[in-house]
């Protein structure tokens, strides 16, 4: 019975230091003896499983292994030709990585270290051995298949700091994408990632940065307004002054060519006739991202709605669009998975999410399930899905007169209908329990936490982001250097 009371004492108060980590090196190492203390190490050293083929993935790894280890080139390159996977026998779900608390099989992590090693190897060769254009077809081909990763910051309004946590991991593992998407208060932090360079980005993302701002220019201090009217404007010049401070001005082509990531930015039609669109280098480059921003965040009946601004030909700044208005980008599409798909390739997503309407709605489905917790989710699945049918009914088959109502019930289906889930979920904890606090400057204090939290979260997935991507940072990074890049 001591023992027992000792081992479950311990276990709290590895937890415990676990969440007053400073670093995600502290934090691993925290993890790791976590896992020892369990017995977890046994379990990561053991192949089997039923959650993944590791079988395959034994035998794909020693056919890599030998091929490198002989030298075999050309065989090796018929090998990989095969296929270059990065989820070969499921070896990218979820549950492989919450059952310990840091990292997964151990055949994993040497199947993705042998097969980005043999990538390499095929880089560096001599062109005499594998001709300089058969590797190029190879390496375009593969990276075609396998595709990119891309993270996706969502709204929130003030809980959007979070996500300046999130990417702060990221960035500093090396792990952090090079497409970036956010809507509403995700479009402030992405466009932040986006703008600046490596050497500077970690001090844009730093409490010190972010908090003297909002101390500066109160920059969220809305005024209700459900009737649509121009009475928030004065917020909304407050808002656009915060922007000033923490966004360069320049175009999302200019970003592009500055930091070479791809920020993604979406934004609703104040029409219900106007679709949702997803601005960026490729379907608006000219687009200036603070205008970009400012109709992302311009939640209905809060800030006014947009009009989005460009830069001509000229370089003058002229309005883009100038017959339309634009409104909160979460209203419609805040993770836009199916649109970075079709213009980047990318088939596996990363989302950060702090959205409180999809917050109460969505289970995070990386949580381990019980069966209450599989039947729970089930049934909040179904009344969701209940009601978008019924608010979509509405929508399509009633008239209503007054515009304002209509568009309401427009922006209702758009939540509800909405996917919120990707590949990897990084979920906001800590909920805040009070609407109006959204709304309002966050203290120093709560801002702290919230980037705090945003790095405790995405600490705990750094190991199957880590995985989960390997295969693509490494395809992208041969084609980087090679100058290859489609």
């Amino acid at each position: 019975m001591g023992l027992k009371l000792f081992q479950r004492a311990r276990s709290k108060s590895l937890l415990q230091a676990m969440e007053n980590a400073e670093t995600y090196d502290e934090w691993a190492e925290l993890a790791a003896e976590y896992d020892h203390e369990h017995g977890l190490d046994d379990w990561k050293q053991d192949d089997a499983c039923e959650s993944y083929d590791y079988r395959s993935l034994r035998q794909r790894l020693d056919v890599l292994r030998d091929l490198r280890f002989r030298g075999d080139f050309h065989q090796l390159l018929f090998a990989l030709n095969e296929g270059v996977h990065g989820n070969l026998g499921g070896m990218g779900k979820p549950s492989l990585y919450n059952k310990a608390r840091l990292g997964t099989k151990t055949l994993i992590t040497r199947y993705i270290d042998e097969l980005c090693g043999a990538l390499k190897d095929l880089n560096e060769v001599s062109d005499d051995i594998i001709p300089l254009q058969e590797k190029q077809d190879f390496f375009l081909r593969a990276s075609h298949c396998n595709g990119r990763s891309a993270l996706m910051l969502s709204g929130g309004a003030v809980l959007g700091f979070f996500h300046a946590g999130v990417l702060k991991a990221l960035f500093e593992q090396g792990l952090l994408p090079e497409i970036i998407s956010g809507s509403s208060a995700g479009s402030i932090l992405a466009a932040t990632a986006c703008t600046h360079h490596d050497d500077e980005l970690r001090h844009r993302l730093s409490l010190d940065n972010l908090h003297h701002d909002v101390e500066e220019t109160t920059a969220i201090r809305p005024t209700l307004s459900l009737l649509g009217n121009n009475r928030p404007a004065m917020d909304a010049d407050n808002l656009r002054d915060y922007l000033a401070k923490i966004i360069p001005d320049m175009t999302f082509q200019e970003a592009f060519e500055l930091t070479g990531r791809k920020l993604n930015i979406t934004v609703t039609g104040l029409s219900t006739q106007q679709a949702p669109r997803l601005l960026n280098a490729i379907t608006s480059p000219n687009v200036l991202i603070r205008s970009a921003v400012m109709a992302s965040c311009a939640i209905y009946g809060v800030y006014p709605p947009v009009t989005l601004m460009c830069r001509n030909a000229a370089g003058e700044t002229v309005p883009y669009l100038p017959g339309m208005k634009w409104i909160d980008g979460s209203f419609a599409d805040d993770l836009p998975a199916k649109r970075l798909a079709r213009l980047y390739g990318v088939n596996h997503f990363i989302s950060s999410m702090t959205n409180p309407a999809a917050l109460a709605i969505t289970p995070d489905p990386d949580v381990p399930r019980t069966r209450l917790r599989s039947l729970v989710n089930f049934q909040a699945h179904f009344v969701k899905m209940g009601a978008a049918e019924a608010m979509r009914f509405s929508r399509d088959n009633i008239r209503i007169k007054s515009p304002v109502i209509s568009l309401m019930q427009h922006l209702t289906y758009g939540i509800l209908a909405q996917d919120y889930t990707a590949d990897i979920n990084i979920f906001l904890r800590n909920r805040w329990d009070h609407p109006l606090r959204l709304l309002a400057p966050p203290t120093r204090e709560a801002m702290h936490r919230l980037i705090h939290e945003g790095e405790r979260s995405t600490w705990e997935k750094v190991e199957m982001v880590r995985n989960c991507t390997a295969v693509s940072r490494t395809l992208d990074h041969i084609l980087h250097s090679r100058g290859w890049e489609k």
